[in-house]
């Protein structure tokens, strides 16, 4: 149980489950409940949409395969909400989007209900990134490649430890300038964009619990 607010980037050790604990840090603090997302890649080398780059489509490929992972996770709350053409609908305001950076999300994907989802861009830009500059707070690009560069703790670009690493993760917002691409967040600490079939980032679960 946490009393008061806990600022981004917090970091909370939270068990998942009653035999698997994992590291976070706070995106977001309500008061009754926090919004976390994993301080690791959860999911590593997988496409946004695999099967075409073609970001319409929504992240059809990591999506599935990040629930996958994350199902287990019995200590988190569910989370349901509907990707629609222009928004997130969901009565969590962050995955709602008015910014020019995902008005223009052209795909539609059926009502989910999961245990983790991907950050999106209008919680990438809340949090202090902008486009190509390197503007996010640090604990965002940490393990990934080269990040020390950046504040971060990890130097190789394939293991440390025994742990994979990459040059960044999804976001579940789609690139608003062209239909091929979608946006992750880069190792330097910058919101980029790649081609959906790329398989240089993963995901990042981001979670809600209770507090």
């Amino acid at each position: 149980k946490t009393s008061g607010s806990c600022p981004a980037g917090t970091i909370i050790k939270y068990a998942v489950n009653d035999i698997t604990t994992k590291y976070f840090h706070v995106l977001h603090d309500d008061g009754d409940t926090m919004t976390l997302q994993q301080r690791e890649n959860t999911v590593y080398n997988t496409a946004w949409y695999a099967d075409s780059n073609d970001s319409t489509k929504g992240p059809l490929t990591i999506l599935p395969v990040l629930e996958s992972a994350t199902s287990g996770w019995t200590n988190v709350n569910d989370q349901t909400y509907t990707m629609g053409t222009t928004n997130f609908n969901n009565t969590n305001s962050y995955t709602g989007c008015t910014l020019t950076e995902c008005t223009r999300n052209t795909y539609t994907l059926g009502q989910r209900t999961a245990k983790s989802r991907m950050i999106t861009m209008q919680e990438a830009i809340e949090l202090g990134c902008t486009r190509i500059e390197p503007s996010c707070p640090n604990f965002m690009n940490n393990y990934l490649y080269d990040s020390t560069s950046y504040g971060g703790t990890v130097v190789d670009d394939t293991t440390a430890n025994g742990v994979p690493h990459n040059y960044g993760y999804w976001t579940m917002s789609a690139y608003f300038y062209d239909i091929v691409s979608a946006w992750y967040v880069d190792y330097d600490g910058s919101v980029e964009y790649n081609g959906t079939t790329g398989i240089i980032s993963g995901a990042r679960a981001v979670v809600v619990v209770n507090k």
